[in-house]
């Protein structure tokens, strides 16, 4: 991977040739009658000479594999969608152009061959599609470089990491086959290293707050080694970054029905340099994701606390990579292929 000082916009914003890489979208949305949804869409792409993955035995020829993750939640209902794409398959002209833009299916989901897209028509100006997702989002704000510069020291590895905080969102959703329209405030976040940390431990949160700022804040743990970060985008564009940062778990723990995986949900998070002291809770718990021998939480939250010194409330969506499930890793995998072959016969 070229080794360059800081992200460079909008260059950066396409396909680098390193280990892994991602592109990850989040956001909360609301329909018509004022009923709320939540969701995730990432697609993810690796080097499968260097970076483990599952099913990389099903690779199709090229350089790189590709794999994609979406969720989607309806907040009054408390139900979640969650989809896996283990093996995704990239158009011929995806990538070809200096922007970012994919075309991807997977021949092992259903309905097979059913074409996703990710794309960036403009900078800060995207469009999402896939079976659950039609929309549209725009950014309000220039695009946030983590740390001040997008290229963030991370114990034993550097990745290079931007965001587009506040991305103004409408378009289309589909639930039980249901189209509903909706509109909302949207995340974006595209990184990629060489690195790869199996093992490693993550809390991480994005933030939307009602005075017009957003936080990016996480806990990245490796080989007994924090790293601590926030990164803060103004209401008038300039940004603010530290080290310090304080998470305090509030014993707000939810397990997952399949690993027994353990969860902190409810968070305090304090930047005292910014005179930041946040709650962040849940809005549904049963957000848990499965991908072979991977086990991660990923779900929206509601925030409350004080911004230098002022009431604020908020939105926001919370991470949680690396908790250790209960039990066989290698029986949760076999349940999870069972399940799919049982999906997939009833569909036929």
């Amino acid at each position: 991977m070229k080794v360059s000082a800081k992200v460079k916009l909008p260059e950066d914003g396409t396909l680098h040739r390193s280990w892994i890489e991602w592109w990850y979208f989040n956001g909360h949305l609301t329909d018509g009658e004022g009923r709320k949804y939540a969701y995730m869409n990432c697609l993810f792409k690796a080097d499968p000479k260097k970076i483990k993955i599952p099913f990389s035995k099903y690779l199709p020829s090229g350089r790189y594999f590709y794999f994609a993750h979406h969720i989607l939640s309806d907040i009054k209902r408390q139900k979640s969608y969650p989809v896996v794409k283990p093996v995704c398959i990239v158009t011929k002209d995806s990538f070809t152009d200096k922007s970012f833009d994919v075309s991807y299916s997977s021949p092992l989901t259903l309905p097979a061959f059913m074409a996703s897209e990710m794309s960036e028509i403009e900078p800060g100006h995207f469009h999402m599609k896939n079976e659950n997702l039609d929309l549209h989002l725009r950014s309000k704000k220039p695009a946030l470089l983590e740390g001040g510069t997008g290229l963030v020291d991370i114990n034993t590895h550097k990745t290079y990491y931007y965001s587009y905080t506040d991305l103004e969102t409408e378009g289309v959703i589909t639930i039980g086959g249901k189209r509903i329209k909706v509109k909302g405030q949207s995340w974006f976040d595209h990184e990629w290293s060489d690195a790869h940390a199996p093992g490693a431990e993550w809390t991480w949160f994005s933030m939307h707050l009602n005075n017009d700022v957003e936080i990016i804040c996480f806990d990245f743990a490796e080989k007994e080694k924090h790293t601590r970060l926030a990164s803060i985008m103004l209401p008038n564009n300039k940004t603010l970054h530290t080290s310090k940062v304080e998470f305090i778990d509030l014993k707000d723990h939810w397990t997952g029905p399949k690993t027994k995986t353990i969860y902190p949900l409810s968070w305090q998070i304090k930047i005292p340099k910014y005179g930041v002291n946040l709650v962040a809770r849940p809005l549904i718990r049963g957000q848990e994701m499965l991908y072979g021998f991977l086990n991660y939480w990923e779900g929206p939250l509601a925030i409350k606390g004080t911004f230098r010194g002022k009431a604020v409330s908020g939105k926001g969506f919370l991470e949680l990579v690396g908790r250790p499930i209960a039990g066989s890793r290698l029986k949760v995998v076999q349940e999870q292929i069972a399940e799919a072959i049982k999906k997939t016969a009833a569909r036929k």
